[in-house]
């Protein structure tokens, strides 16, 4: 991650920082619990199987970037919100995720018309 960008974050949790990994969602809560907000709204940026099923587990939505090794990986079929290839090249940006979330309440769709 790097020191520069570890000091722009309000939390940087590692694997080193809980008691058990994921696919446990202890990380994803303790995170949410250190930016004291509910987890349902919180959205992560996974890209394994093992993390989104560590986002699930902590009540979180997920978006799946996937590579060419795991496009074919079932992300819906384990309860992905959505998954694109590249954040960037998808247009996506954090108002493309979150505005929908705070113009249409949190159970909207996150990256409609954006995500594969």
């Amino acid at each position: 991650l790097g020191e520069e960008r570890r000091n722009k974050l309000d939390v940087c949790i590692l694997g080193d920082d809980v008691s058990k990994l994921k696919p446990d969602p202890l990380i994803y809560v303790t995170a949410a619990e250190r930016l004291q907000i509910d987890s349902s709204r919180c959205v992560v940026v996974e890209d394994s199987m093992v993390g989104l099923r560590a986002a699930k587990g902590a009540g979180m939505k997920c978006l799946i970037t996937y590579t060419k090794s795991t496009a074919g990986e079932d992300f819906y079929g384990e309860g992905a919100d959505a998954k694109v290839p590249e954040l960037a090249s998808a247009g996506v940006t954090l108002n493309t995720i979150f505005g929908p979330m705070r113009e249409n309440g949190l159970d909207t769709e996150i990256l409609g018309g954006i995500k594969d």
